[in-house]
């Protein structure tokens, strides 16, 4: 065969082989500017809602507990997850030289008792031998001299047991110090709480009154949602402004609360304000840290209101069909990647609700044109 026609044919070739990689490749390689929205949880009381917003569960009482004097951790009583009560011991430290202090202490004050009892004693014979001699001075038996010195001695133990008692008390006053140091070897917990974290092991020396301390203690009865409230939204929540809270942790669970405080004080990073929201239902299981979303409300959930699940929502313009399938491309590591869902109905005029899909707060691609669909390589557009 004539080398041109070769020739030819592997040009041709090429060219196939280009279009197909081309037309299959060029989403991977090239990447497509897409709008992004997301899957999120909306409460059934949409009607009632003013205002969403998101934040995070604090917990209202909180501390490092640390012990008031250096000293080496010798005796730890808890665990993470240990619930404690106020005043309860929690750890001990090393307490072999103040245990010696008040050994000292106790000696010391046995022997300034010993003393005042010798003081006594000498009280009673000087007393006798002063009421002798003033008894045979009067009878003209005794001398003014013998009877000055009776007197001056009584005046001299009298003395002597004065200071004794001084001693005494001076003795006691140290040994309520050894007693305060014996109790600061003791590390309390200063509220009802539960430990959430465990900060220091046994053998180590821990600095008094520091962030670096034995145990986070929190109280997990008295827990609130700290949310951001854009600046241009703040006239719309106040003080006692019913909410309702949904954790990214209980997806299918509601809780009621209020507003308990708005912070007076806009972040000018955010353009926002911080406002407080405590919970008005039963929190057991709620950790703090874990993420919320609030809706604000006109008016508070009764009780069958609550019972209501929240509703999965997407973007209506995010759901797409392919292959006689309803679809939603979300994003993994800067690629596309189909998901199929099941829509139970339209929500709003720009939402609708999904009986399953992705889990609340995925991203996915808004009016997502042909060329999406999976592995294409897509960057969000910039807002």
């Amino acid at each position: 065969m004539p080398g041109w026609i070769v020739g030819a044919l592997v040009v041709a070739g090429l060219g196939v082989g280009g279009f197909f990689v081309f037309r299959e490749g060029s989403g991977r390689l090239f990447s497509e500017d897409v709008e992004v929205g997301a899957i999120t949880l909306m409460s059934p009381a949409q009607s009632d809602v003013t205002l969403v917003s998101t934040g995070y569960v604090y917990a209202r009482r909180k501390a490092t507990v640390a012990p008031k004097v250096t000293g080496r951790l010798a005796k730890l009583y808890v665990d993470e997850g240990s619930v404690v009560k106020e005043g309860q011991v929690i750890a001990d430290l090393e307490s072999a030289d103040v245990h010696a202090q008040v050994a000292q202490v106790r000696a010391d004050i046995a022997a300034a008792k010993a003393k005042v009892e010798r003081a006594r004693a000498d009280i009673g014979d000087a007393q006798t031998r002063f009421k002798r001699e003033a008894d045979l001075l009067e009878k003209g038996a005794g001398t003014q001299a013998a009877y000055d010195d009776a007197k001056a001695r009584l005046s001299m133990v009298q003395s002597m047991l004065s200071s004794a008692d001084a001693d005494v008390r001076a003795v006691e006053a140290r040994q309520s110090a050894v007693n305060v140091q014996l109790e600061n070897i003791k590390v309390r917990a200063p509220f009802d709480g539960t430990v959430l974290r465990k900060l220091a092991e046994i053998g180590e020396v821990i600095p008094p009154m520091t962030l670096t301390g034995i145990v986070t203690l929190a109280s997990l009865d008295d827990l609130e949602v700290q949310a951001d409230v854009a600046e241009a939204q703040f006239h719309k929540v106040k003080v006692g402004t019913p909410a309702e809270i949904i954790l990214d942790a209980f997806p299918d669970k509601r809780f009621r609360g209020a507003v308990s405080e708005v912070r007076q004080q806009v972040d000018r990073s955010k353009a926002a304000v911080t406002v407080k929201v405590r919970f008005s239902d039963d929190s057991k299981g709620v950790l703090p840290d874990m993420a919320a979303k609030v809706s604000f409300l006109s008016k508070a959930l009764d009780d069958e209101s609550l019972k209501a699940a929240p509703k999965l929502i997407a973007p209506a313009d995010a759901v797409v069909d392919r292959d006689g399938k309803k679809v939603v491309f979300t994003i993994d590591d800067g690629h596309a990647k189909a998901l199929t869902v099941k829509v139970r109905g339209s929500f709003s005029d720009s939402t609708v609700e999904l009986a399953d899909g992705p889990m609340t707060g995925t991203k996915v691609i808004r009016r997502p044109s042909d060329k999406i669909r999976d592995g294409v390589s897509i960057k969000e557009k910039k807002k």
